[in-house]
Formats: structure tokens, C-alpha cells, sequence
């Protein structure tokens, strides 16, 4: 059985793209980065474009391929993977200012995917019209209901934009209690900023399935010899000034191993051998956030780190530092079933001392 097999990836698409690459750059020759070669047909048959693909699909193609197969991803400085994260930029680049993905094609299709009943509160589901990628990309409400969050369908910005509309729905509907002609809302918004913290936190991984999404998302590195699976991932620690932290990070060298501290909502609090604190960890991708922290806190992965370089910079203040990490995540037996069924009263207990606070402000 194959490494992507075993982790439940369905590889078979990127195999027929890169039978179809090949032959492409066989018979069409380079298509270099950035030299116009490239037309419209050969950018299809690269990011493997079918007639039925709208933007989300297009988009999402691209990321799994650039997430595959960019240097960065496999660790390799090799001229021909270079060359063919290259390919797949510019092939994405021409559909965008192509216009023939202006708009989607699937915005009155009813939205399927995963409900999750025990959810607190419904939410938006939010569709891009255009693959732009200026700051302000319009898009759309294509549906409302409990859906999980399905990184194939939805767009990741966009489900945090969805949960930042829940939350401030949740809020204001609390606040309409006290909405009377002598009533003004004096609570300072530092106050009001923790309240969304917490319910953003908690409404979030009511529609995520950590493990579902890992997979979707990410490709196992090896299933070791119990047949669990390990992913690798990049990870970083950094640090300004002359503090402690800054102190202790500049002593880490390649090879040193770090460990998990403590956890404060979704953050991985971090410390070294002698238990001094290391801040906070950074991953590569903010999405990993939402897959890793919830197993790690039910105890249903475990991780390690290993230092793989660390860059102090004494040429500006304040003094820098910054650690990158090996991060190697493994799942453990039953994590598959993963469930937390504690958030509703979570948010339900947010919402009453947000009610306490502003009967007192």
C-alpha cells in the first residue's frame, strides 16, 4: 500500500497531471516562468482543468500542486522541480488575467458538505467571484447552515471570515437585550476583544474535523511500522531585543530537540531542554493550526521538534533572532474519531459573562 493510500489521499489526479505535464513539455517543449510561451490550453492541461471546474476547483487544484511540488514542499534546490513550480505559477497566472474564470459557475448550485447538528449556531459559507489577488477580493454568501468546513469547497480565508461573521452575530444579538432608549454601549473594546477571541476559538473547531482536514490539506511524510501516520512539517521560533527568550534561542543548534510547553487557544507554547521558555512556535501554514492543537490537546498525536538552523542578525536594533524547525506530527490510534463535545457550553458560558459584563458596564 502507498504512503498516500494509507493516509486516505486520493493521489490519482496528480499522477494523471503529471503524466500530462510530462507529455505536454514533451511535445510542446518549456514552457519557461515568465517567457509567454505558455497559451491557455497548455495552463489547462497543467493544472489538470476540466469543463465542469469553476474558481474554488481551479484554486483548489493549484494549491494541492504548488503544495506538492514546490522546492520548498519536497526540500529540493533541484533545477526541475525549480522549473516546474514555475510552470504551475505561470499557469495559474494566465488563467487569472485570462477572464475566463470571472465568474463562477457554480454560485446557484445548492451548497453539499458535512453538517455538524451539535453546532452552536449556523454560519455563512463564503465563494470568491474571481481568482484576483488584490487585498479585496469580492465574493459571495452561496449558503448559511452548520457545515463543517471542507478546505476542497471553501476557501480558508474565507472560513475565517465566515466564523468572524458568526461571532459578531453572537455578540450583538447578546447586546440586543440591553438595546433601550438610555442604553450606550460603554465597554471598552480591549474588553470586548477577549469575548472574540474566545468565541472565535471555539466556534471555529466546531467545524473542523482535525484529522479529515490534515488529510485534505497536507500529505503524510511516512506511516511508521504501526501503520500511524507522520507528517513533517516547517515550523519557526523568533525573537527581538536581549531578553531571556532572545538569550535561549540563540543557543539552540542544528539538531537540538524542543518541546511543547503549554497551549493557549491555538498557539503551541514552546521551551527547550532546560524548560526555559522559547515563545511562541509559528507553522508554515496558519490552516495546520486547526488540525494540530485540538489532537495534541486530546492526546491523539504527538509531536517532535528539531532545530534545523538558527539566524541571529546583530546588525540592526533590536537584535534578531529566528529558528527554523523540523515539525514531525504523528497521529496516534483513534484519532479518527476525534470529537469535543464541551464547546457549546464553552460558548454558551462566554456569552453569559459577555451578558454579567455589560449589565455592569
Amino acid at each position: 500500500m502507498s504512503l498516500a493510500m494509507a493516509a486516505g489521499m486520493k493521489r490519482i489526479p496528480w499522477q494523471q497531471f503529471c503524466a500530462g505535464y510530462g507529455e505536454m513539455r514533451q511535445t510542446q517543449g518549456r514552457t519557461a516562468f515568465g517567457t509567454g510561451r505558455m497559451d491557455l490550453e497548455q495552463a489547462k492541461r497543467i493544472l489538470n482543468i476540466s469543463a465542469e471546474d469553476d474558481i474554488g476547483a481551479v484554486k483548489r487544484k493549484y494549491r494541492r500542486l504548488i503544495g506538492c511540488h514546490h522546492p520548498d514542499a519536497i526540500g529540493s534546490d533541484r533545477p526541475e522541480h525549480i522549473r516546474c513550480a514555475q510552470d504551475i505559477n505561470e499557469a495559474y497566472n494566465l488563467l487569472k488575467k485570462s477572464g475566463v474564470l470571472a465568474v463562477s459557475g457554480k454560485k446557484s448550485q445548492r451548497w453539499q458538505g458535512i453538517v455538524n447538528e451539535k453546532a452552536f449556531c449556523d454560519r455563512n459559507i463564503y465563494l470568491y467571484y474571481t481568482l484576483d489577488v488584490s487585498e479585496k477580493k469580492p465574493y459571495y454568501q452561496t449558503a448559511r447552515g452548520r457545515y463543517m468546513w471542507d478546505p476542497d469547497e471553501e476557501d480558508f480565508e474565507l472560513f475565517l471570515t465566515s466564523i468572524r461573521h458568526a461571532v459578531k452575530e453572537l455578540l450583538e444579538k447578546t447586546e440586543e437585550r440591553f438595546s433601550s432608549p438610555g442604553y450606550e454601549d460603554t465597554l471598552a473594546e480591549t474588553e470586548k476583544f477577549e469575548f472574540q477571541v474566545q468565541l472565535f476559538t471555539c466556534l471555529a473547531m466546531q467545524y473542523v474535523d482535525p484529522v479529515r482536514t490534515l488529510r485534505k490539506i497536507a500529505q503524510a511524510d511516512h506511516v511508521d511500522a504501526k501503520g500511524r501516520e507522520v507528517y513533517r512539517f516547517r515550523a519557526f521560533l523568533g525573537a527581538k531585543g536581549q531578553n531571556q527568550v532572545w538569550k535561549t534561542m540563540t543557543l539552540l543548534q542544528k539538531g537540538d530537540t524542543v518541546y511543547p510547553a503549554s497551549f493557549r487557544e491555538n498557539k503551541i507554547a514552546v521551551m527547550d531542554g532546560d524548560k526555559r521558555s522559547l515563545g511562541y512556535l509559528s507553522l508554515e501554514d496558519d490552516q495546520l493550526y486547526f488540525c494540530i492543537v485540538p489532537l495534541l490537546k486530546k492526546r491523539l498525536a504527538r509531536i517532535r521538534m528539531t532545530v534545523r538552523d538558527t539566524e541571529v542578525s546583530r546588525k540592526t536594533h533590536p537584535y534578531r533572532v529566528k529558528v527554523e524547525l523540523d515539525f514531525f506530527f504523528r497521529l496516534e490510534e483513534g484519532a479518527g474519531q476525534y470529537a469535543d463535545s464541551e464547546y457549546n457550553l464553552r460558548i454558551a458560558d462566554i456569552l453569559n459573562r459577555y451578558e454579567g459584563m455589560l449589565k455592569n458596564a
